[in-house]
This record gives structure tokens, C-alpha cells and sequence, in this order.
């Protein structure tokens, strides 16, 4: 079986200020995931106008999922206009199928179902941020900023879960993951929602 992997849209933005006074910049994760036809959300805008977004609603941020602070990760609010979803709900009539899939070289492999169609619009939207020093952690930083943009969240539900299989690497620290710990509660509402889910592909 052949492995689908995400394409590479990678550029190189320039860095822009926060209110803090810290900076803020894409992933070189972000740049090649979040595009047209990668499956992803993503925003119709430039890179420059999207760290414009999150520097406006900077002081919205609050703790990402599985954290108690707003020194590690952070999920910032957004306007939904201009994000795009790839979220769609499941019908009884979609036309499903199943890719093995890799995110990027030297993580696992693994099963991701994907949908044809179109996806819904998106109602909500939020960008989740890594700081610098949680990244260089495992070495994932990409460029000299105090925070990368790491995901593009645009759903047409608020509070989209994290996918399982995101947070199975993140719980066991595997590659690609950052390690932290969800509650019970946490684990079953993204089994919940992604098992009448999918993303379109």
C-alpha cells in the first residue's frame, strides 16, 4: 500500500511582533500542511496577514488542550472569514475510503479515512501555538521565534476536537508528538466526534 504523505508548500514568512512584545512566526510544519489540497484547514490570506490575526487577538489566548498555562501551547481565537474547513459530517451515502498516511519522515505511519464531497463551512476558527522553548524540546523548532504557529483549526462546530491518533502521540510521546496527558473525558469526545467525522480529501 502505497503511503500518502502531506505535500510541501514551505516558504519562508517573516517574523511579526506580538503584544507581549515576543514574536511570532509559522512552522515549517504549519507552511506544508494547512494549504489547498492538503486535507487541512487553511486560510485565505497571506502568511503575513494570518500572524497579523493572531497578534490582534493575542490577548483572547487561552491554555491548548491538556495544558494548565499559557507558556507552552496556546489556542488563539479567530474570525472565522477566509478560513476554509475540511471537515465534513458523515452520511449514510458518503463515499469513504482509507489511506495509510504519514505526516512527515520519521514519524509512524497509521490508518487516516478520508471523504468526498464538500466540506462544510467553517463557523469557527483558531490557530494553536507552540512556544519556542516547548518545541526545541524535541528539537522541532523552525525558526528563531518565541511562538510558531504549529495548526489551523476552521470547523463548522466550536471546540473541534483534536484528532485520537494526534493525541495517542502526544500521550506517549511519540515522534512527532509533545507529551502531555488528556482526561478521560477529553479522549472520548474526539472518538465521539471523529467517529461521525471525517476530512475531506
Amino acid at each position: 500500500m502505497k503511503i500518502t504523505t502531506t505535500p510541501s508548500f514551505r516558504r519562508t514568512p517573516a517574523p511579526s511582533a506580538l503584544p507581549s512584545g515576543e514574536s511570532v512566526n509559522w512552522s515549517d510544519f504549519a507552511l506544508d500542511r494547512h494549504q489547498p489540497g492538503s486535507g487541512y484547514s487553511y486560510f485565505q490570506g497571506s502568511h503575513k496577514e494570518l500572524l497579523e490575526l493572531v497578534a490582534q487577538n493575542w490577548e483572547q489566548r487561552r491554555p491548548g488542550v491538556g495544558r494548565d498555562n499559557l507558556s507552552e501551547v496556546v489556542v488563539v481565537p479567530m474570525p472565522s472569514a477566509r478560513f476554509v474547513t475540511t471537515t465534513v459530517e458523515v452520511q449514510p451515502d458518503q463515499a469513504l475510503s482509507a489511506q495509510l498516511f504519514q505526516r512527515r519522515p520519521g514519524e509512524e505511519p497509521f490508518v487516516k479515512v478520508v471523504a468526498s464531497g464538500k466540506p462544510q463551512p467553517a463557523a469557527f476558527a483558531q490557530v494553536v501555538l507552540y512556544s519556542h522553548e516547548t518545541l526545541s524540546k524535541n528539537k522541532e523548532e523552525s525558526r528563531r521565534a518565541d511562538w510558531e504557529v504549529v495548526s489551523l483549526v476552521a470547523s463548522p462546530v466550536e471546540n473541534e476536537p483534536m484528532d485520537p491518533v494526534t493525541m495517542m502521540r502526544n500521550m506517549r510521546g511519540k515522534a512527532g508528538g509533545t507529551q502531555v496527558n488528556y482526561t478521560t473525558e477529553q479522549l472520548l469526545d474526539s472518538i465521539d466526534f471523529w467517529s461521525r467525522h471525517a476530512k475531506v480529501s
